[in-house]
């Protein structure tokens, strides 16, 4: 007899543990649903730069430029290097 109550008290833990598992996993998944937020488009800013910013802009692209230059005068010495040799 007791063997019997000790059986169906163990089933009846055991369905009660799994409801209460799959119950709280459905909350969990339920809360960590975000809404979905609607895309709201803003106005682009414009950016003007700083004279200290406007400076560093000029001298970067002067050492570009003169890199530019120097590039095109060593491609050119290998050229006459390249037309010796043939």
């Amino acid at each position: 007899m007791r063997k019997q109550q000790y059986e169906s008290s163990a089933k009846i833990a055991m369905v009660a543990l799994i409801g209460i598992v799959l119950s709280l996993t459905i909350n969990i998944a339920i809360g960590k649903h975000d809404p979905v937020q609607e895309a709201v488009a803003q106005e682009p800013i414009l950016w003007t730069p700083t004279p200290l910013e406007q400076r560093k802009m000029d001298s970067l692209y002067s050492i570009d430029a003169a890199t530019k230059a120097d590039m095109d005068s060593i491609k050119t010495m290998i050229d006459a290097i390249l037309i010796k040799l043939d």
